[in-house]
């Protein structure tokens, strides 16, 4: 039996620099339909020690934290661990990480800064090695892209036009490190002041109606929390997940599957389809209906499957080798 969980990876509380507690991101997320939280507060797991984590009705917690090299700046979803390293610099993080079980994902490696304060770019140049997946879509790092004064009003009035794609750099990184492609929004749901009037730029409601990560699993999730925690990790380190972009519809049902003469891809919907193997792309991009399509592929190496809609890209699938 196959299961799927539609994850909302890579979300910030006031236990660091997010605007909602613990409890009113865990409302938000069951209010958006999500099945897995994911929750990252910068070089801390207040959130996990404060019990947070675990099932919360139908919504699966899962506690972690986001590490930062003091020196390189890149950062590092971590899940799965009690507690994090002392030490500020990533191998050695990465080192702890592995030890104590836990998972860990480059949080957006090649994002590139914006032309305004607090947009500086937070770019992974620590190697591959110890890295269990890379987030290759991260939405608020895709939106401040060499954001600048001049362009501000266009990407707060449509925010969602700036982070149509994964990022195509990640995507090569991900080719060299294997394991899981996530997506995330990088919720924080800040707010700015002028005065007594305070405005919420990206509430959690709106970011996790956009990215998701679905999760795909054998068998349906333990009633114990500890139990499904160390499922899903388990089949994010494999590789078994899909991203995608609700705002182009549902992606539920969707799958990819190795087989002898290629991938056979299970469609839930019509879109253009693109595939690449480790040697480039298998072909022109076809317009494909819902159902079972296989498409050849030489070669056993990392595969990518994407589906567009509307020229965005509607799933993305990065497959290990």
């Amino acid at each position: 039996m196959k299961v799927e969980k539609r994850a909302v990876l890579h979300v910030h509380t006031t236990a660091s620099d997010g605007s909602g507690t613990p409890r009113r991101v865990i409302e938000a997320a069951l209010e958006a339909g999500v099945d897995i939280l994911g929750i990252n507060d910068h070089m801390n797991l207040q959130v996990r020690l404060a019990g947070y984590g675990g099932w919360h009705s139908s919504l699966f917690v899962l506690a972690g934290a986001e590490l930062e090299d003091e020196n390189r700046r890149s950062h590092v979803l971590v899940y799965g661990v009690d507690e994090i390293p002392g030490s500020g610099n990533t191998r050695e993080q990465l080192a702890f990480i592995k030890k104590q079980g836990g998972i860990a994902i480059a949080a957006h490696p090649t994002e590139a800064p914006g032309r305004l304060p607090k947009t500086g770019s937070y770019s992974w140049k620590s190697g591959t090695d110890g890295l269990d997946g890379v987030e290759v879509w991260n939405y608020m790092s895709l939106w401040k892209k060499r954001i600048s004064a001049w362009n501000l009003p266009a990407r707060i009035l449509r925010p969602d036009n700036y982070a149509t794609d994964p990022d195509p750099a990640a995507i090569d990184f991900w080719k060299a490190v294997g394991g899981c492609a996530v997506a995330g929004p990088d919720a924080h749901a800040l707010r700015f002041g002028i005065g007594g009037m305070s405005l919420e730029v990206f509430p959690y409601e709106m970011l996790f109606r956009r990215m998701i990560t679905h999760v795909l699993l054998d068998d349906e999730l333990s009633g114990s929390s500890a139990e499904a925690e160390e499922v899903i990790i388990e089949a994010l380190k494999r590789g078994k997940c899909f991203c995608s972009n609700v705002l182009l519809g549902r992606a539920d049902g969707f799958e990819v599957l190795k087989v002898e003469e290629g991938l056979l891809i299970r469609l839930p919907g019509k879109g253009d389809v693109v595939v690449e193997s480790e040697t480039g792309p298998c072909g022109p991009p076809a317009t494909l209906e819902p159902g079972e399509h296989l498409v050849p592929v030489t070669g056993g190496g990392v595969a990518v499957v994407r589906v567009l809609r509307e020229g965005r890209t509607w799933i993305f699938c990065g497959i290990p080798g």
